[in-house]
């Protein structure tokens, strides 16, 4: 069936979070630089994209450096990035990932997306509350060790709230 409710404009409210400065910091970033990233402002607009289920997800970080934008295929697929990335790595490269949808048992319809990064392995999470108003972002990041086994996990929690976008009413 359609997914409910996961298309529109989503803002992180920061200061809702849990762990976030310590997922950042989980992935190399200094304490310091975890905290401003973790506190900045950023923004998702979600849009109903190819198959059914499927979206592109457009993100403004608030640093100016244009909107990302992606398509979350269901099923296995690569995302190839630049470099410089906080969450994939230094060195340019593709991040294999595998979108599903789940139901879950308390929160619902549930859009999951695993990945396999060079700085290690990441599953988030996402459902909605508070009549489909808010999303949960749930992460959990197992970093690569220099042997190639996944370290100790480091989990965060994102909140974003719906942003009321205007509707004619006759819609």
């Amino acid at each position: 069936g359609e997914a409910p409710g996961f298309a529109g404009r989503w803002a992180r409210r920061g200061e809702a979070g849990v762990n976030a400065q310590a997922y950042l910091e989980a992935h190399g970033l200094s304490p310091e630089a975890a905290a401003e990233r973790a506190a900045s402002p950023y923004e998702q607009e979600w849009r109903p994209e190819g198959a059914e289920g499927e979206f592109r997800v457009l993100t403004d970080n608030g640093k100016g450096r244009g909107i990302r934008s992606v398509v979350y295929p269901l099923g296995a697929w690569e995302e190839p990035f630049e470099g410089d990335s906080t969450l994939f790595g230094k060195e340019a490269g593709t991040v294999s990932r595998k979108t599903a949808w789940e139901e879950h048992p308390t929160e619902g319809r549930t859009h999951v997306t695993e990945s396999a990064t060079p700085l290690g392995w990441e599953t988030t999470r996402r459902h909605l509350e508070e009549g489909g108003g808010v999303m949960v972002v749930e992460r959990a990041f197992a970093p690569r060790a220099p042997d190639g086994s996944p370290g100790a996990k480091t989990t965060c929690k994102e909140i974003f709230a719906r942003v009321a976008v205007f509707k004619p009413m006759d819609e």
